[in-house]
C-alpha cells in the first residue's frame, strides 16, 4: 500500500511541475518580469486539496521554470532561488488555509514581496518605462510589489479559484496526499 501511494504521489507532483512548467516557459512574456501574469500561478491552490503532491509539483515546477528563464536570459540565479523557494512557502502555508477565499493569499502575499525583492532589479534597465526608472529604489520595489501582487491576483482568484473547485467537486471531498 505505500508503494503505491508513494508512486501516486510522485506521478501527481510530476503532472503538476510539468503543467507548471509548461504554462510559464510557454508564455514568457506574461510569465517573467515586473508585470506579470503566470498562469501556471492557477495550480498554487492545489496543495489544499493535496499537500505533498502539489507542493513538490510545485515547487519543482517553478524551479524548472525559473531555470528555463535563466538560460534565455529573461532573469538570473535569484529567481530560480528565492522565486522557488516563495512558491515552496507559499504552497506550505496554503496546505493549512481551510477557507476557500482564503486560499490565494499565500501566493499573492509571499510572491508579492519575495519576488519584488529582486525582479525590479532585473528588469530595471530593459524597462522602456522611462518615469519608472527615475523612481527611487524603494518606490520601484513598491511598484513591482503591486504588479506582481495584481499578477498574483489575476492568476490565482479569476484562473485558480475556479480550477481548484472543479477539481474538489472531481474529488467529492476526498482528499489526496
Amino acid at each position: 500500500m505505500i508503494k503505491k501511494i508513494n508512486i501516486q504521489v510522485i506521478a501527481r507532483a510530476a503532472l503538476i511541475a510539468a503543467l507548471y512548467f509548461v504554462l510559464t516557459s510557454f508564455l514568457p512574456a506574461i510569465s517573467y518580469g515586473p508585470i506579470q501574469v503566470r498562469i501556471s500561478e492557477a495550480l498554487t491552490l492545489l496543495p489544499a486539496l493535496m499537500p505533498i503532491s502539489a507542493t513538490l509539483g510545485l515547487f519543482i515546477g517553478c524551479f524548472l521554470a525559473n531555470l528555463y528563464g535563466m538560460v534565455i536570459s529573461i532573469t538570473g540565479i535569484y529567481d530560480v532561488i528565492f522565486g522557488s523557494l516563495a512558491t515552496l512557502i507559499a504552497a506550505i502555508i496554503t496546505t493549512k488555509i481551510k477557507k476557500r477565499a482564503f486560499l490565494p493569499l499565500p501566493t499573492i502575499i509571499v510572491n508579492a514581496i519575495v519576488v519584488s525583492s529582486y525582479i525590479w532589479y532585473y528588469f530595471i534597465n530593459s524597462l522602456k518605462i522611462e518615469w519608472l526608472k527615475n523612481l527611487n529604489p524603494i518606490l520601484r520595489y513598491l511598484f513591482t510589489v503591486l504588479s506582481i501582487g495584481t499578477g498574483e491576483a489575476i492568476a490565482t482568484y479569476i484562473l485558480g479559484l475556479p480550477l481548484f473547485i472543479a477539481i474538489e467537486k472531481q474529488l467529492r471531498g476526498k482528499k489526496l496526499i
